[in-house]
């Protein structure tokens, strides 16, 4: 950006409105687009109205060429059904069946969930548990520490939240798999 001075020296007879009545000052500099550059031109009226009858000439050619039609009353009736999807409104949903509830998003695919438990107490020593007496409680996120041993059990979704908190034994999350309701 180019920065422009402006200075003005004044007689001590001479105020500014004086100045400006005579017309004296020289703005055509702030009329520029680019300093340096051609004084942007006014534009004429009458030049404005000519090239607007022109346009409105063309306008009339084209529509002697393709022609062009009023808007009817069948323009704005609304399209049938047949146009989109067949949906039907809350009430007529409700009208079929009165316990109907709305859900948003896609139905369920699966009622099961994989949660991953860590091994808290350990029966017996051995690697395998026959009588499912060892305890497991939800295990953090990440990955697991040292010496600690996870296990994925499916559980319903429902119970995901009931397991989160407390100890369980390998029998009672496998019973899990159902739904406890």
């Amino acid at each position: 950006m180019q920065e422009h001075k402006l200075s003005i020296s004044f007689d001590s007879n001479v105020t500014v409105s004086d100045l400006l009545e005579e017309k004296t000052l020289d703005v055509s500099s702030l009329k520029q687009d680019a300093p340096g550059g051609k004084v942007r031109d006014h534009v004429d009226e009458i030049e404005a109205l000519d090239a607007r009858t022109d346009e409105l000439e063309q306008i009339a050619k084209f529509i002697k060429v393709h022609g062009a039609t009023k808007p009817t009353e069948a323009d704005f009736v609304p399209k049938s059904q047949a146009w989109g999807r067949n949906v039907k409104s809350k009430a007529q949903k409700l009208a079929e069946n009165p316990n109907y509830i709305e859900r948003r998003g896609r139905p369920r695919s699966s009622y099961t969930k994989s949660v991953t438990f860590v091994r808290v107490l350990q029966a017996d020593k051995g690697l395998i548990d026959n009588e499912g007496k060892d305890q497991f409680k939800r295990a953090g996120r990440g990955r697991a520490k040292k010496g600690e041993i996870r296990e994925s059990f499916t559980l319903h979704h429902t119970n995901v939240a009931n397991v989160s908190e407390g100890t369980y034994t390998r029998k009672e999350l496998v019973a899990l798999i159902r739904s406890s309701s």
